[in-house]
């Protein structure tokens, strides 16, 4: 896999994420807060990439499953908890568009906000 990566976002994700709340566990090297969803009993649900389409595909699961699981920025989990899908697979949040991005902090596979689209 190359970093980074640019997997696209579902409407099936944006409203399972919608549910779920952020929990930040870590920071990184800058000390921007990283952290992962949850949802109601607070058990996370982990951000990976399916294979398919060119860069995959975001999606949620409760075990990785052999999958590399992605802590999200905060910006980011706002984005997938309050963002719309739009027309060309971008996110639509507050009059913007976004996109997730995967990334490397060290030795931490990071999803982050790949800004206004």
């Amino acid at each position: 896999m190359s970093i980074p990566q640019k997997p696209i976002a579902s409407a099936l994700l944006l409203a399972t994420a919608a549910l779920l709340t952020f929990r930040a566990t870590s920071r990184d090297r800058s000390g921007s807060t990283l952290g992962v969803l949850v949802d109601a009993t607070g058990a996370p649900q982990h951000l990976v990439i399916e294979s398919a389409g060119a860069e995959g595909t975001w999606t949620l699961a409760s075990a990785p499953s052999g999958r590399a699981s992605y802590l999200l920025y905060e910006s980011a989990a706002n984005v997938l908890r309050g963002g719309n899908l739009s027309d060309d697979g971008s996110i639509s949040f507050h009059g913007a568009l976004y996109s997730i991005e995967s990334s490397l902090d060290g030795n931490t596979r990071t999803a982050k906000v790949s800004g206004s689209v």
